[in-house]
């Protein structure tokens, strides 16, 4: 009887899934990653790989030489370098952002600015309208800029101009960073100060591509629908829905 039950608890072992790692002949771990120059040693390479295919749409020989991962002889594989840097130079304006990119929490990275696309977008789909407006009422008045402190003085701003942008990429009316009824000069919201600091940061990512003007003048590699596509607060890895597991109901 005895035996039995031990061939029979054998049996169902054996029949049972085994890890990953246990299937590779032998059970080996996969080789450690060379030519690592921005990632750490110990970064969960597959996860992140992963999720840049996933961020631009691509496969792993966009940025890679088939059957040689730590080549350089891809020359997009250090362009995928540069922008790693870019998200870490990002997190400096984040106090919420924690960790080094890939690891930890980063409120911008690959996934806000591709979306799927090699290409990020740099313009809105279609023209934001608030309630009113969509009923009929008059657009914003078309007014002198005042209170400007990182927008180049004569920049159109109300009832048009840069503020109409800012409405397209965020999907907000003029209250949400200047406070319904207020003069447009006011200081009370403390989401004017964030938009200040955005469009320095907006700035700063676009230095990093030769050729750029300062925004909002000039062809710009990132603006603010770049990252923000119709959502005051930008879509990143740990922000996203992903929906179940495959399988899962």
């Amino acid at each position: 009887m005895r035996l039995v039950i031990l061939l029979t608890v054998l049996s169902a072992a054996l029949a049972a899934p085994q890890p990953a790692s246990a299937q590779r002949a032998g059970g080996a771990q996969p080789p450690a990653p060379t030519n690592l120059k921005v990632l750490a040693p110990n970064t969960d390479m597959p996860f992140t790989m992963q999720l840049f295919d996933e961020a631009l749409g691509v496969q792993c020989t966009y940025c890679h030489v088939q059957g040689d991962l730590a080549s350089d002889a891809n020359p997009k594989k250090d362009i995928a370098r540069k922008m790693i840097g870019i998200v870490r130079q990002i997190d400096g304006s984040f106090p919420s952002s924690t960790g080094v990119f890939p690891a930890g929490y980063h409120e911008v990275d690959c996934t806000t600015c591709h979306r799927g696309s090699v290409k990020p977008e740099t313009e809105a789909a279609r023209e934001f309208y608030n309630r009113g407006e969509s009923l009929g009422g008059p657009a914003p008045q078309v007014t002198a800029a005042v209170n400007l402190k990182v927008l180049p003085p004569g920049t159109q701003v109300h009832g048009g101009g840069v503020m109409h942008e800012f409405r397209n990429a965020l999907h907000v009316d003029c209250s949400f960073c200047h406070g319904g009824g207020r003069p447009f000069e006011a200081e009370a919201n403390p989401r004017k100060d964030i938009a200040r600091n955005m469009i320095l940061l907006v700035r700063q990512i676009n230095t990093n591509f030769p050729g750029m003007g300062v925004f909002p003048n000039g062809p710009q590699a990132v603006t603010c629908w770049t990252c923000h596509r119709g959502d005051p607060h930008p879509t990143g890895i740990n922000n996203k829905d992903y929906g179940p597991p495959k399988g899962a109901q």
